[in-house]
């Protein structure tokens, strides 16, 4: 608007420039000659050329403001859509604000539970120290045991190494099934004929007479009874023809009676103990082999 108004005005301000130029006495000149002349009018050519310089300019200025006004109204428009985006990054950023708060809260739920594992963890690595401590003593001690085993071992294997070698001398028998056995006038020697043991078959059925295979000391053992009123029980026992030891008791009640004794003796090889019934004296027994007569080698020499 600004510009057609100055348009307008310069268009009325040439126009009355003309009308002076023209009409006006006080504006007319003379040449040299004498002759009137015009002076300063401007033509019509000159002002149609200035008012179209001036109409393109007009022109000019109504595509930049009309492509200004575009401009604007496309900088309106992107600044609706920002507007837009701003709105919706403050949406966001509310959401995200609430989300902040949950995740600070789960955060914090976090680092307390992880603040109760440390303990736990702490307290599980006391215990796994205590129980390291306790395995390396379980080691120590099983060591300490496989150390004894072994040397057990040894010493078991050594006394199989021994035990194979030794001889094994053992006899167990008792004396009769048929009842009384005395008195008899003189000393009468014992003959046990029932065995149960007789390792080595050392001992004789036949004569009752215990023969050492081996030179070492043996471990003999008896027992003698008799259940016969007014009767006399006694054993003699002898090596070789050498009287050891004698065991007597009287029975005046009709009640079994018993005498047990036992003796260990160092024997040569080829040494000979028996058993004899003193002259006067009686057993007796039975099934349940109540005089019985034992012994075994406890070691070599």
């Amino acid at each position: 608007m600004k510009i057609d108004t100055v348009v307008l005005l310069l268009c009325l301000s040439v126009t009355r420039a003309q009308g002076d130029l023209t009409g006006g006495p006080e504006n007319d000149t003379k040449n040299s000659l004498g002759e009137p002349q015009t002076g300063g009018c401007v033509s019509d050519g000159a002002i149609l050329t200035e008012l179209r310089a001036l109409r393109d300019m007009v022109f000019d200025q109504r595509v930049q403001l009309s492509i200004t006004q575009t401009q604007l109204q496309f900088y309106k428009d992107q600044l609706s859509v920002t507007q837009s985006h701003v709105e919706e990054m403050r949406r966001d950023n509310a959401v995200q604000a609430a989300d902040l708060v949950t995740l600070k809260a789960r955060l914090t739920a976090s680092e307390g539970e992880v603040k109760d594992l440390h303990t736990e963890n702490s307290a599980l690595e006391a215990r796994l120290r205590i129980s390291e401590r306790h395995v390396e003593e379980l080691k120590a001690f099983d060591a300490a045991l496989e150390a004894r085993l072994s040397l057990s071992e040894r010493h078991v294997q050594e006394l199989k190494a021994e035990n194979e070698g030794r001889p094994k001398v053992a006899f167990y028998t008792a004396l009769t099934n048929s009842g009384s056995v005395g008195p008899f006038n003189t000393e009468t020697p014992l003959v046990y004929s029932k065995v149960f043991t007789n390792i080595g078959n050392a001992y004789s059925p036949v004569t009752g007479v215990f023969t050492a295979p081996v030179r070492g000391v043996y471990y003999i053992r008896f027992t003698a009874s008799d259940q016969r009123r007014s009767g006399n029980i006694g054993v003699h026992i002898y090596k070789n023809n050498l009287w050891i030891m004698g065991n007597y008791a009287s029975n005046t009640d009709g009640q079994r009676k018993y005498v047990v004794n036992a003796v260990t003796l160092e024997l040569e090889q080829g040494d000979m103990i028996m058993l004899r019934l003193p002259s006067g004296y009686g057993l007796y027994d039975a099934i349940d082999n109540y005089n019985t007569f034992s012994g075994f080698l406890l070691f070599p020499m």
